[in-house]
């Protein structure tokens, strides 16, 4: 599934159905290195409920709970301060990509995540002071560490309180190529939506954004007036390459789910590792080295051999001419004995220093 995170639109629906966790209990938190965290929640009439977060991807409801092997240092701070909280509220902020779970034990937290750019999972105090966060981030208008004060990004035109004469001015202003691309940057709705809020509206998505008059404001208005009441009521919509919480206009579905969560819990960002999988790459890599150890032994054996035996065969001029060399060394010095060697033309090189004579066999 090519899916990489979801929008404004589909956290929408993602925060209708999650309203089931509230006033749910939070009796145990997981979260590996570079893994999702995993939230367990005891909800009165429906159980046990896992909630999976992907920060700068997604949030949804899930089945699935692999064991922690060594949980991360800033799971034991959520533990810490979180450990059978209760949540009193889950909302979206405006029309961003930032869930707010406001908590309670004896004290009020927020646990804020965030689904734009790389993401981040921040938690506050009451009064939005920092206490921990995922990621430490640094921003020419806000900064992510603990102490500093929680800073919302600047905010934006969203499309859930826009009005028809906000729209209007906001596509009249525009300098994007067409409407659709517009609706997608300018309002935030993706380019996914934003092509379906025009296919509703029957309006051609390659208009020029400064021409949009009141008529086709107007039904622009009212398609995105239908896409939010279908937000209230999600369900999941798969298709080859999509997962939508209400079916596309042109979209032939190949899957369709109860919840929106149950669809968006299909995606994978990368296939699952082994929690050893650091530790099979070190003794892989130790068994790659013996083998080429090995080898080269086995190389160096056969090297050996070959010139072992090919010195057994020509063992006696070899050994005459040992003997030679043996008599001269009695009588002259070894420059004398190079001068006389080099006469014959099986040596190939003699090496005064070393007293080494190479002979071609």
């Amino acid at each position: 599934m090519p899916k990489k995170n979801i929008s404004s639109i589909e956290l929408t629906a993602l925060i209708h159905e999650l309203q089931i966790l509230v006033k749910g209990k939070i009796p145990h938190i997981y979260h590996q290195e570079d893994k999702e965290l995993l939230l367990q929640f005891h909800v009165p009439n429906q159980g046990k409920q896992l909630l999976k977060i992907i920060p700068g991807k997604w949030l949804c409801l899930t089945k699935i709970k692999e064991s922690a092997i060594r949980p991360s240092g800033f799971c034991m701070l959520l533990r810490k301060y979180l450990d059978n909280a209760f949540v009193k509220s889950i909302s979206q902020k405006d029309s961003e990509r930032i869930v707010i779970f406001e908590l309670e034990k004896k004290e009020k937290f927020h646990l804020i995540i965030e689904l734009f750019s790389k993401g981040n999972i921040i938690l506050t105090n009451e009064q939005y002071i920092i206490i921990g966060a995922l990621e430490k981030q640094e921003w020419k208008d806000r900064s992510i560490k603990p102490g500093e004060k929680y800073v919302l990004p600047p905010a934006t035109m969203g499309w859930k309180t826009i009005t028809e004469k906000e729209l209007k001015s906001l596509l009249q202003q525009s300098e994007k190529r067409n409407l659709a691309t517009a609706l997608a940057t300018d309002l935030g709705l993706g380019g996914v939506y934003a092509e379906e809020v025009c296919l509703r509206a029957q309006i051609s998505k390659d208009l020029l954004p400064s021409t949009i008059g009141e008529k086709v404001t107007h039904a622009l208005a009212g398609s995105l007036h239908d896409i939010q009441k279908m937000l209230e009521h999600p369900r999941g919509y798969i298709t080859a390459d999509q997962i939508t919480p209400f079916p596309l206009t042109q979209s032939i579905i190949v899957q369709e789910t109860q919840t929106y969560n149950e669809a968006i819990d299909t995606l994978q960002v990368v296939a699952k590792a082994s929690p050893y999988e650091k530790r099979i790459k070190s003794m892989e890599h130790m068994i790659h080295e013996q083998e080429d150890a090995i080898q080269k032994q086995e190389n160096a054996i056969l090297e050996n051999t070959k010139g072992g035996e090919l010195i057994y065969e020509k063992y006696q001029p070899l050994q005459k001419l040992l003997e030679i060399v043996q008599s001269m060394r009695k009588t002259k010095k070894w420059d004398e004995i190079a001068t006389e060697l080099k006469k014959e033309k099986k040596i190939k090189h003699i090496d005064l220093k070393t007293k080494k004579i190479v002979i071609d066999l």
